[in-house]
């Protein structure tokens, strides 16, 4: 092994170690509660840092897959974590005081369609909400989201007086359990039908909002259509109805 690929290596080591034990926050990273990332959106990150652009997957696991046990990283399926007695997490957190006036989030389009009709909470496999206070690393984490995905606006000071609690991971990212849509600024959206909305909240399996901050979520009315209907030309084209109610009156 050559001195430059050593030197990669271990610039490579350090990087990794930074983004997944100290401060994952600044690549717009989240760990789970065991510290865990997702590895895809830790290599997405590393593209988004000047001299990483080209960091692959492979050369990740080998840092992973060290003899023994040398490695100071633990993967687990598509995770990754720096081992916890090597980690310091979460972040030296602001305290809840210094909420900024605006936060960010990230969603794609037809996420943000709903949201702003029916607020923002977690789906079912979600703890919290992350929300940026940055609205540059927001722009990050939008462009590996989707190319298609928008930031919308959160009013975080008002949104705070009316009685919505913000937790600090640090003072980029901040969690909360929901925000609701009066308190959601983004791209207009075009208007929805009642039923759909709550066709889509169903089908993603979203947490049901408080009742002391929205409504509880009505039973959906919506009627699934399964087939044909049965009966006399009803399952005809309207033209071929409106030709033979043509041919009555003629005869």
């Amino acid at each position: 092994m050559t001195k430059k690929i050593i030197q990669k290596k271990d610039s490579l080591e350090k990087i990794l170690r930074y983004a997944l034990g100290i401060r994952p926050d600044e690549f717009g990273l989240y760990p789970d509660s065991d510290g865990f990332v997702p590895l895809k959106a830790l290599i997405a990150a590393l593209h988004d840092e000047e001299g990483w652009r080209g960091t692959r997957k492979s050369q990740i696991m080998l840092l992973v897959n060290q003899p023994g046990d040398q490695s100071p990283f633990e993967a687990k399926e598509a995770l990754l974590r720096l081992k916890p007695s090597l980690a310091s997490l979460p972040p030296e957190a602001p305290p809840a005081s210094a909420l900024p006036k605006i936060l960010f989030a990230v969603l794609k389009p037809a996420t943000w369609v709903i949201v702003s009709e029916c607020g923002f909470y977690p789906k079912a496999s979600e703890v919290s909400l992350h929300l940026w206070a940055d609205r540059e690393l927001a722009n990050k984490v939008r462009r590996r989201l989707s190319p298609q995905a928008i930031i919308a606006t959160i009013q975080a000071t008002k949104a705070r007086q009316a009685g919505i609690s913000f937790r600090p991971y640090s003072n980029l990212l901040w969690l909360t359990d929901l925000i609701p849509a009066i308190f959601l600024s983004g791209p207009p959206v075009p208007p929805r039908n009642e039923k759909t909305s709550l066709r889509w909240l169903q089908e993603k399996k979203l947490k049901p909002p408080p009742s002391s901050i929205f409504p509880p979520l009505p039973e959906a009315t919506f009627e699934v259509h399964r087939g044909k209907n049965k009966g006399r030309h009803n399952d005809t084209p309207d033209w071929k109805n409106q030709t033979r109610q043509n041919r009555r009156r003629q005869d």
